[in-house]
């Protein structure tokens, strides 16, 4: 029995805004309940997690990024990131770990460490806390050497410390900066210059172990912490210490310890991920009614990000709010896949990096670290849309002969009662398969979100 027309509008919703697309068969059982589906995928945590076995740990990531492995690393971590959003039945959760990699957004181009480490850090840090606690996943993003590296705290040293009085070193600003303007309270969450230069100094001695630190077992580096996050005491900043209006005490790494936290708790925090949120998932232009409700949840559950997740789903705009949002071209690529139920092969790997490339939204390249933009406009440029229109050819070509069925068929199970007729006479007059898929791919239904 076909769906409402209510209820497949609601199947199109949670596929499109919330998840990373249908796969032939699932728009109808989906359809059935739409919400209570996307719920479900909230509540079972384990759908975050990636099957490691095949994976390298923490401990072994760390070593061989200093090794001249950085680049199979992070190779393996993508293909298995590929993998694991291919085998949900919405997506929601791995929209959520998408959003959570952007939010602590760095490249793998900056850095061996980062490009070795990076998607290590995906998978047991962000994952790990997804549908957890904020505050955990905030520590273990700036306490890994993938951010030690990136934000270039590596070197950074406490001017009265023991090592800063000896060699005159000196701290770096750029973890505290962005800790503070793009991770917890937001550029208008109230800090000073003081400030950031205050936790700076808090997160002097924060270090990873370099290669040559490793081999020369200098300054704390050894074969057994080679690559990892290390704490250099003689390195920290002694003395109590202010961060807005709070005074910390003088105890090492704890002291920046509490201040995270603290900045992890505070109404800005809540405020600023709250805004992000329904940004990213519904509208361009969140208004106060939409973000307050996500704020209070963060604030009443001490960053409960399952809760909040949760949350963003009962808003009354969740299922309302028109599809006006452009995919990503990651999203995208991930959609055809779903659509054909299969990726890439080990040996074709550039026809899913060449369009990502060229489309500029390759994972974790972006240049900055405020991440890759969620405004639709950043995507909606006329080059851009060409390059949307020359991939989805691309895409066609490359998967024409794998797909089963027919494109229509193929659309009409994507889609089902939302399939336009304009959309369907389009894909059913293409002259032949990798054409239908391009016009099917370049769809009003297939792009937006």
């Amino acid at each position: 029995m076909a769906l409402s027309a209510e209820k497949a509008r609601k199947a199109h919703i949670a596929f499109q805004r919330f998840g990373l697309g249908c796969t032939p068969g699932q728009f109808d059982k989906v359809g059935r309940n739409a919400e209570e589906a996307l719920f479900d995928e909230v509540r079972s945590g384990r759908i975050a997690k990636i099957p490691s076995a095949k994976l390298p740990s923490y401990a072994k990531a760390c070593s061989d990024s200093q090794k001249g492995k950085s680049e199979d690393l992070r190779r393996k971590e993508l293909d298995a990131r590929v993998d694991k959003h291919l085998d949900v039945q919405i997506g929601f959760v791995e929209r959520l770990v998408i959003f959570w990699s952007n939010h602590f957004s760095m490249t793998v181009r900056k850095s061996s460490a980062v490009r070795g480490t990076i998607g290590q850090l995906e998978r047991d840090v962000i994952r790990e806390h997804v549908l957890g606690d904020f505050s955990k996943m905030l520590i273990g993003v700036l306490t890994h050497p993938a951010m030690i590296s990136y934000l270039d705290n590596d070197d950074s040293v406490g001017p009265n410390s023991e090592y800063g009085l000896q060699r005159g070193a000196g701290f770096n600003e750029n973890l505290a900066r962005e800790t503070m303007e793009l991770y917890t309270v937001g550029s208008g969450g109230g800090y000073t210059e003081e400030d950031v230069t205050n936790l700076s100094l808090m997160l002097t001695g924060w270090s990873y172990v370099r290669g040559w630190e490793a081999d020369n077992k200098y300054n704390g580096g050894n074969s057994r912490n080679r690559g990892k996050f290390i704490f250099r005491r003689k390195w920290h900043e002694p003395g109590k210490i202010r961060l807005m209006g709070k005074v910390y005490p003088a105890k090492g790494q704890s002291q920046a310890l509490k201040a995270l936290r603290d900045l992890a708790a505070m109404p800005e925090t809540a405020e600023h991920i709250a805004f992000k949120l329904v940004r990213h998932f519904i509208t361009d232009e969140p208004t106060p009614e939409m973000v307050e409700p996500l704020k209070n949840k963060f604030l009443a559950t001490n960053g409960d990000l399952k809760a909040v997740s949760m949350e963003l789903l009962r808003l009354p705009e969740a299922f309302t709010a028109p599809l006006t949002k452009l995919r990503t071209p990651y999203e995208l690529a991930i959609a055809q896949f779903r659509a054909l139920r299969q990726r890439y092969s080990d040996d074709g790997y550039w026809s899913f990096a060449s369009p990502l490339n060229a489309l500029g939204n390759m994972p974790w390249e972006y240049l900055t670290p405020e991440g890759y933009p969620d405004e639709t406009l950043f995507w909606l440029d006329p080059d851009g849309m060409t390059l949307r229109l020359e991939t989805a050819l691309y895409a066609g070509w490359v998967y024409d002969d794998r797909m089963k069925g027919t494109p229509v068929k193929l659309a009409r199970d994507l889609f089902g009662g939302v399939l336009t007729r304009d959309t369907l006479e389009r894909v059913d007059a293409a002259n032949n398969v990798a054409n239908a898929l391009a016009i099917l791919f370049c769809s009003p239904e297939f792009q937006r979100r």
